[in-house]
C-alpha cells in the first residue's frame, strides 16, 4: 500500500521538541512515523489587504480540491524556514520575493493526525497530542514547527503576473480577511487540515500589529 502523499526524493529536515535539527527522512517516511520537521506557511495580502487564497489542484492524490493558505511548503534537509517558502512561492505562483520581503510572524508547534480509507479516497482529521504513528495502520501524522509569513503585494502588476502552477494549484481567489475567516467557520471541511491553526495565529498577529499602528 502507498501512502496518500505525493512525494518526491528530496529530504526533509526531522527536528527535536526544540526545533533543532537531528536528522533527515524521505517525506513518507516522516509522516508514517510521525517525525517532527518543519513547515513554512505564506498568507499574502494585495494592496486593498485582501488574502490570497489557493485551491489546491484537484487531482493531488492528498487534499486535492481544498483550499489552503497562499502558499505552504515542507522544509528540506538544506534549507531555513524563508529559504522553503521562497522556493515554493516561485514554484507556485511563479514570484520572486527579492522587491516584496517575507516578514516573518510568528512560529508554533501543529499536530494533526488523519485517518484514511485504503483507496485514499476519505479523510478524517483528529487531534492528537502524542508524537510517533498512531497504532491504526490507516492513521498518519503530521507533526511540525511552522513559521508563518506574511507577504504584502502592494503592486497590482505583480498580482497580474501571478502564473499558478496548475500541477498544484486549480485557482487563487483574493477575499477579505473577514470573508476567509467566515468560509473557514462555515466549511471547515473545504480547508487542508491544520488551516485553522496557521488562520487564527496569522488574524491574532496581523490584529494586534495593526492595533498599535
Amino acid at each position: 500500500m502507498n501512502p496518500p502523499y505525493p512525494f518526491t526524493n528530496q529530504e526533509l529536515a526531522v527536528v527535536s521538541e526544540q526545533d533543532n535539527i537531528i536528522g533527515s527522512a524521505l517525506p513518507d517516511v516522516v509522516y508514517s512515523r510521525g517525525l517532527i520537521h518543519r513547515f513554512a506557511s505564506v498568507f499574502i495580502l494585495d494592496g486593498q489587504n485582501r488574502l490570497l487564497l489557493q485551491k489546491r489542484a484537484s487531482h493531488k492524490r492528498r487534499h486535492g480540491g481544498l483550499f489552503s493558505e497562499s502558499v505552504s511548503a515542507q522544509v528540506e534537509y538544506n534549507e531555513s524556514y524563508l529559504q522553503a517558502a521562497s522556493r515554493r512561492i516561485q514554484e507556485e505562483l511563479g514570484l520572486m520575493t527579492h522587491s516584496d520581503p517575507l516578514i516573518e510572524i510568528c512560529k508554533m508547534y501543529m499536530d494533526v493526525e488523519e485517518e484514511y480509507d485504503d483507496n485514499y479516497d476519505s479523510y478524517t482529521y483528529l487531534n492528537n497530542d502524542g508524537y510517533g504513528r498512531s497504532s491504526v495502520s490507516n492513521r498518519w501524522k503530521k507533526t511540525a514547527f511552522v513559521t508563518i509569513y506574511k507577504l504584502y503585494l502592494h503592486d497590482d502588476e505583480t498580482i497580474k503576473h501571478i502564473s499558478i502552477n496548475p500541477s498544484e494549484i486549480s485557482n487563487i481567489y483574493l477575499l477579505d480577511l473577514d470573508r476567509v475567516i467566515e468560509f473557514f467557520n462555515a466549511s471547515p471541511g473545504l480547508f487542508v487540515p491544520g488551516f485553522g491553526f496557521t488562520l487564527k495565529a496569522f488574524v491574532d498577529i496581523k490584529t494586534s500589529t495593526d492595533q498599535i499602528h
